[in-house]
């Protein structure tokens, strides 16, 4: 059996308990929200520029150092809600905590929303709709599912876990830039399996219903975001919870009642002692103040994910770990890695004239630099900001312990092997959660929609049978 605290024989309960709202960390408030602001008006400056980059200076590619920002304003967020924590996605993905799941959809549906209607009148933004292939992104996010139920991470919150300081994320990077390398080695040889067969190009929702122009493809996305913000508003966090814990009823003041999770708040203070209560506390709540924190971060994040599609490509995390692979290749044995198919596409490697050339940046853009920003925001915000810095510590997740004990060796090598089965099933599938399930879907891709739902699959299936947690109304059960 597993629980929050105590491995024990009997079947344990996520215990809640309701009282008055409030938190005597004024410190901890009042970073969070300067914090929180900052990063909004920063994204909004991003979209203005982008608009005016290409409406007015018709300039359709923003600088790449411009990469780090946007991997800021992305990162940060999402250290400020622990998701660089495996205990939190293994949560997540095995549908006890629906959190990031209804931001997630916030972020899409009013991303896709934003994304289109800007579409209406910028000359060209910088779409980067993924190609449905069938095998490559079913078999691949499935591969990349089972990954994060065994590992705890995407290949973005790894960046911002070691940013963290967390020990088995490096071996998380590890497992990553070998996975993304492996699967660079094979691709010339199973592209036309994964990629070819079953290729039906860059389908989105409107496409697939016939309409192509800007005005319709923009009245699908109304359809289609609404359907997910209602998922936000409405959708309980937790199983069996009522409608009335739903961000909608606290956003409103329908429901002034402060629902906290006392078992989460008790793990999180164990696991970071020096973290500021008022956002520990912020994050293991169903409340008002948590619904509107929710909502100043939501529409930041989406802001910036849709800023940088009109700046300069869409947000990706998994390509760099490839990308790396390849310079590392070319400093080696330059004709061998120049020659080699995958790196072709995304290292910026060519053969000319019989003669290995490297343009690193040529075809990844500026993603290199926005994973910098990645990792950079992990650190500072767990620095300055949730003071979640944890030192390369030892720490084992809980719902890791659950079937593993607290072995120092076997939570390394499932890292490493977690997250290369992440990465190799990322590459396979053309994508990650930031690629597809995020910026894919904001595009309203079809293939990102199916790579998302196999992932959700892959993932509750290793949780479920491998790590041996079965959901219930309200916690695990061996």
């Amino acid at each position: 059996m597993y629980t929050l605290n105590t491995f024990c024989s009997n079947e344990v309960k996520y215990n809640m308990s309701t009282v008055e709202s409030g938190s005597g960390d004024k410190s901890g408030k009042t970073i969070f929200w300067i914090a929180s602001s900052i990063l909004f008006v920063i994204a909004l400056i991003m979209l203005i520029y982008g608009i005016y980059q290409q409406t007015v200076l018709h300039i359709y590619k923003a600088p790449l150092i411009l990469g780090i920002v946007a991997g800021l304003l992305l990162a940060i967020p999402l250290e400020l809600w622990n998701f660089s924590d495996p205990d939190t996605l293994f949560r997540v993905m095995s549908f006890q905590d629906r959190f990031l799941m209804v931001c997630f959809g916030f972020a899409i549906g009013l991303g896709a929303i934003l994304l289109y209607g800007l579409n209406l009148f910028v000359p060209h933004p910088n779409f980067g709709i993924k190609d449905l292939f069938v095998f490559g992104i079913v078999i691949g996010g499935l591969i990349f599912g089972a990954g994060v139920g065994i590992a705890g991470y995407f290949p973005g919150t790894v960046w911002i876990a070691l940013g963290q300081g967390r020990r088995d994320a490096i071996y998380a990077v590890i497992g990553g830039l070998l996975g993304a390398f492996t699967w660079s080695v094979i691709f010339g040889n199973v592209r036309w399996l994964f990629w070819n067969t079953l290729n039906f190009g860059p389908v989105t929702w409107a496409t697939l219903l016939g309409f192509n122009t800007k005005l319709e493809m923009f009245l699908v996305s109304i359809v289609f975001g609404i359907l997910l913000l209602l998922m936000f508003f409405f959708l309980p966090r937790y199983p069996k919870q009522s409608m009335k814990q739903s961000c909608a009823f606290h956003l409103i003041g329908t429901n002034k009642e402060t629902t906290k999770f006392s078992d989460l708040l008790k793990e999180e203070e164990k696991k970071y002692p020096k973290a500021r209560k008022y956002i520990t506390e912020l994050i293991n709540e169903s409340s008002i103040r948590n619904a509107r924190s929710i909502i100043l971060l939501g529409i930041e994040f989406t802001i910036a994910a849709v800023a940088v599609i009109i700046l300069r490509q869409i947000f990706g995390e998994s390509t760099t770990y490839s990308w790396i692979g390849a310079q590392l290749s070319y400093l080696i044995n330059p004709k061998w890695a120049a020659s080699n198919a995958y790196f072709q596409l995304f290292g910026g490697l060519h053969i000319v004239n019989g003669s290995p050339v490297n343009n690193p940046f040529s075809e990844i853009g500026w993603e290199p630099f926005s994973d910098l920003g990645t990792f950079l925001g992990g650190l500072i915000s767990s620095l300055f900001i949730s003071k979640r810095f944890m030192g390369f510590k030892q720490q084992i997740p809980n719902v890791w312990q659950h079937t593993f004990g607290t072995s120092a060796s076997k939570r390394a090598l499932g890292s490493f092997i977690g997250t290369f089965m992440v990465l190799f099933g990322a590459r396979m599938a053309n994508g990650c959660a930031s690629g597809h399930i995020l910026s894919g879907n904001i595009q309203m891709a079809v293939s990102s929609f199916l790579f998302m739902i196999m992932v959700l699959i892959g993932s509750w299936i290793t949780l479920r049978y491998v790590l041996h947690l079965k959901i219930n109304a309200q916690g695990y059960v061996q």
